[in-house]
């Protein structure tokens, strides 16, 4: 279903979907026009036809999975019968008969393109109690409306609907199709627009009611909580990071040659430029509320305003502008110039206030300052009032072509952009999504309203009650200190503001909890162990594998407790601790003594005391870790998952971040992956970690156990059999030095060291050393890590597939009965893990209707990382009340559900405490203060 569903929004939507066919040449050739010539002869045509037919099949091949490219061909005729042949463009009214008037063919062309969008915006969009709100229900196709293009949705139940949503919303903003839709339903005055930003409820009234008793966010990367509307505000204003644009990397399915920077100025000068002129011509009478006669006859066509406005005073800007727009170059001007060109118009047309509004737009249309949206959206809404007014009166046609010629450059632009933030599902992997996260969150400009603009964006989701930051830690006692204040500052402005405590402290709003997350590193194998001299610190980095960034990990541990220990009021901000970022960088391993450092109880006491004297009790630093998402092997996830339970003291209500590897079918996974690449290290730690399980079991079948043992000793002898003679490599002993791997590297060593020393003659200790601290020292040289590192082919045959399912039933009924807690992330699941569908979530193999024995897996959901996924965590908690309507659920028990779930994440967040909000508020206000007069070295 979702590979038809991607094809179908590929193709419906690619004249303006990314800047492939920018300015529309292509596609007016394939019609049989070329503004040079007015009309072109039939061989010309269909050359133009073939051309076009084989750019869109390579485009479509890029982004979905067609069964054929006589599917392509099929659904090209039903949304684009007109460039198809020439009889089809005959019928539907795109043929040039008259060379004297071409303009009303691209007007015709741009009228179908927002047809198309209005069809989907009939099918998806609905309201409902002052909320713009998914429209769930099946279409009554062709019944009360005559739809020419998405009659299918008449075959889509509630579910497919919810796929078809979450694809669409993926591959463009959905801006544009909502202020569509808003306006064709008479919906004019912007004030409409008020407390609109970007959220589409999808919750069913029922499902709403359950929602709105509150929902928590419990996994939320705070660079990553913005969202594409603030990310495309900030860049159209120029308030990015310095840099931001140069160093922006587009992905594989960017199709502009062009410098990004320099198509994003485009837009901006173009945004600003439509801006201007619907200010002073199309809405000058009549700025609150657009009518017929504050158009008609009234204003000047765009491009004649243009030549007036800008021929004497600045036709540099002129220029640029009638290259790309008259003259349909489809190439952009350089950066500077663009620049230039932006500031002077800025200069002449652009009051700019103290303080400056977020969005010029703001700046231009002054009179709708007070509507709480975003400027783009009042931007284009003003746009589709016009085109309403106008599109009917064919004494426009020249107006409607000049202005929507110039709309669709700037629509391209930004679905271009969309695209290389937003992640479809195209390749799983962190990796692969590391590049969107980059580019998501590299752009806001870090000022003094970051985090305001950041916690505003969260908390436009009115179900919020809780939401935990996730932020990284730095090495600097101050920075973090100073990062945590400008956190903490800000939400209490935000809560001043927006909530009105001040007023009533009893208010309802969020509370916010911040979740320090160590990231994930890699290290090289340039090692030798024997270099390795406590006295001389920088010896760790071309001594130890890893042992360096372990000892980094464990100063930026004690970093947090010292701010936990010297300001006591911030335990009740600082909650969690976590590891986070690319898993296959950094072995579990190294960080089992960070987690032992951070639990420690020296750094814990039972009471606080308040600078008022008040005592309360001190909240204690819960854990997570992000682990089992993203796997080369499908036992290199569970053994993960397993490793940071054991080894990193997790206890009940502490949590795992993600887990997909608990849910993945293993059967589907075989299917997909019979052969795996894996580093030979990799494969064996996974080989010891199920003999290691298997050892405290007595369900292990004698085949499985003799393939275990040997694949052990065959991969064991490949990497140690330089360093001890293959009849000493036991795999009791090989399992101590894997469980050995878990300690603090340096003291490890250390002991090592003592022994040689003590021993006087290196040569003599080395030939004597113990054969468990022969296999130890031998993780710490170059020789063996490099053979660890070599990738070989592991075939997931039979006996694999049964070791896989039997770690996956073991660790799923550990997970169970300790209480650890699992956060379920529907949307980043589906993009980076093994996951097939939203549908297709661990949750529906963790918690099973048919299967009572799960249902004791604690699990919460959350949105991960809502700019690069368009998402918040009440929409992902709907895509899973669908989810378990797919599987066969009554939709009163999937409510019920959905209660449990929504409870569970407001129960397991590690922001504790039954307080009252005033008392909440007098704890933020004294943590503030304290930080302020806070001292602390750098």
């Amino acid at each position: 279903m979702i590979n038809k569903i991607n094809l179908l929004i590929n193709i419906s939507l690619f004249p303006f979907q990314n800047l492939s066919f920018l300015g529309q040449k292509k596609i007016f050739a394939a019609l049989g026009y070329i503004e040079e010539k007015s009309e072109v002869g039939k061989a010309d045509r269909q050359k133009a036809q073939n051309e076009l037919r084989i750019e869109i099949q390579n485009e479509v091949l890029r982004k979905a999975r067609p069964k054929s490219m006589d599917e392509i061909n099929l659904l090209m005729q039903k949304f684009y019968p007109m460039l198809c042949s020439d009889d089809e463009a005959e019928r539907s009214g795109f043929r040039f008969k008259d060379s004297k008037n071409p303009l009303a063919i691209e007007k015709k062309l741009y009228l179908h393109y927002f047809h198309i969008l209005e069809e989907f915006g009939d099918a998806l969009i609905s309201y409902r109690d002052g909320d713009v709100v998914f429209k769930y229900w099946k279409n009554d196709v062709n019944q009360d409306k005559k739809w020419r293009f998405i009659d299918f949705m008449d075959q889509y139940k509630g579910q497919d609907k919810v796929r078809f949503f979450h694809a669409i919303s993926r591959f463009i903003p959905l801006d544009l199709i909502i202020m569509l839709h808003f306006i064709k339903n008479g919906l004019r005055n912007p004030i409409q627009l008020h407390e609109f930003y970007q959220h589409v409820n999808l919750a069913d009234a029922a499902l709403d009611d359950i929602l709105r008793r509150g929902v928590a966010e419990n996994h939320i990367h705070a660079s990553a909580a913005f969202n594409f509307s603030i990310l495309w505000q900030t860049v159209m204003n120029g308030r990015i990071e310095a840099g931001y644009l140069q160093k922006f990397l587009p992905n594989h399915l960017a199709t502009s040659k062009h410098n990004v920077e320099s198509y994003i100025l485009t837009a901006r000068l173009l945004r600003l430029v439509m801006t201007i002129y619907l200010n002073e011509q199309v809405y000058r009478n009549h700025s609150e509320t657009c009518q017929v006669e504050a158009v008609v006859d009234q204003h000047l066509p765009f491009f004649v305003w243009l030549k007036n406005s800008f021929e004497q005073q600045d036709n540099q800007t002129l220029e640029l502008l009638w290259s790309l727009i008259r003259d349909r170059s489809c190439e952009f001007a350089k950066s500077e110039e663009l620049l230039s060109a932006i500031e002077r118009v800025r200069i002449a047309y652009i009051d700019i206030g103290d303080p400056e509004p977020s969005d010029f737009i703001f700046s231009i249309f002054k009179n709708h300052g007070g509507i709480k949206t975003y400027g783009e959206n009042i931007f284009l809404h003003l746009v589709i009032s016009y085109k309403q007014l106008i599109q009917q009166l064919p004494s426009f046609d020249e107006y409607f072509e000049q202005f929507f010629r110039t709309f669709f450059i700037y629509v391209s632009i930004k679905n271009e952009f969309y695209q290389q933030v937003t992640q479809p599902t195209v390749m799983h992997g962190l990796d692969f999504f590391r590049g969107y996260f980059d580019r998501a969150t590299d752009g806001i400009a870090k000022n003094r309203d970051y985090y305001k603009t950041m916690l505003r964006t969260l908390f436009q989701n009115g179900y919020l009650k809780k939401v935990e930051l996730r932020i990284s830690i730095k090495n600097k006692l101050q920075t973090n200190k100073q990062t945590l204040y400008e956190i903490l500052s800000s939400y209490r402005e935000v809560l001043q503001e927006d909530y009105k405590v001040e007023d009533d402290p009893q208010v309802e709003f969020p509370m916010l909890g911040i979740v320090y997350h160590l990231i994930k590193q890699p290290d090289n194998s340039n090692k030798d162990l024997w270099q390795y001299d406590q006295e001389r610190d920088h010896t760790l980095k071309r001594a130890l594998h890893f042992g360096d960034l372990q000892e980094q990990y464990i100063k930026q541990v004690q970093h947090l407790q010292e701010l936990r220990r010297v300001i006591p009021m911030a335990t009740n901000f600082i909650v969690g601790l976590d590891a986070a970022s690319l898993e296959n960088n950094t072995p579990v391993q190294v960080f089992a003594p960070v987690f032992e450092e951070a639990r420690d109880s020296k750094y814990d006491a039972l009471r606080i005391v308040d600078p008022q004297g008040n005592i309360l009790p001190r909240q204690s630093l819960f854990f997570t870790f992000h682990a089992g998402e993203d796997f080369r092997h499908l036992i290199s996830g569970l053994r993960r998952i397993d490793e940071v339970i054991r080894y990193c003291k997790l206890h009940a209500g502490d949590r795992i971040g993600h887990g997909i590897a608990l849910g993945v079918d293993i059967p589907e996974w075989v299917r997909y992956n019979p052969l795996v690449i894996i580093p030979r290290g990799e494969y064996l730690d996974n080989l010891l970690w199920i003999w290691g399980v298997y050892s405290h079991t007595a369900s292990l079948q004698t085949e499985t156990l003799v393939y275990l043992e040997r694949t052990i000793d065959r991969i064991a002898a490949e990497l140690f059999g330089e360093v001890v003679s293959a009849g000493d490599l036991r795999i009791p002993v090989l399992y101590n030095v894997y469980e050995r791997r878990f300690k603090r590297r340096t003291e490890e060593v250390m002991k090592l060291q003592q022994d040689r020393e003590d021993k006087g003659d290196p040569e003599d200790y080395e030939r004597t050393m113990k054969l468990q601290d022969k296999l130890y020292a031998a993780y710490h040289q170059e020789a063996t890590l490099l053979k660890m590192e070599k990738p070989i082919y592991v075939m997931t045959d039979e006996i694999e597939q049964i070791m896989m399912s039997d770690m996956q039933k073991y660790l799923i009924h550990k997970v169970s009965v300790s209480g650890i807690v699992i956060e379920v992330n529907p949307s980043s699941n589906e993009a980076i893990g093994e996951i097939d569908s939203v549908f297709g979530n661990q949750l529906f193999k963790l918690q099973s209707a048919g299967n009572s024995a799960l249902e004791n897996v604690l699990v919460n959901v959350n949105s991960d990382d809502p700019m690069v996924f368009n998402t918040n965590v009440s929409n992902e908690l709907v895509y899973m009340y669908y989810g378990m309507l797919q599987q066969g659920m009554g939709r009163e028990a999937a409510l019920d559900w959905i209660e449990k779930l929504r409870k569970a994440g407001m129960d397991t967040s590690f922001i504790r405490g039954a307080r009252s909000r005033k008392q909440y508020l007098h704890i933020l206000d004294m943590t503030i203060n304290a930080l302020e007069t806070y001292a602390s070295p750098l």
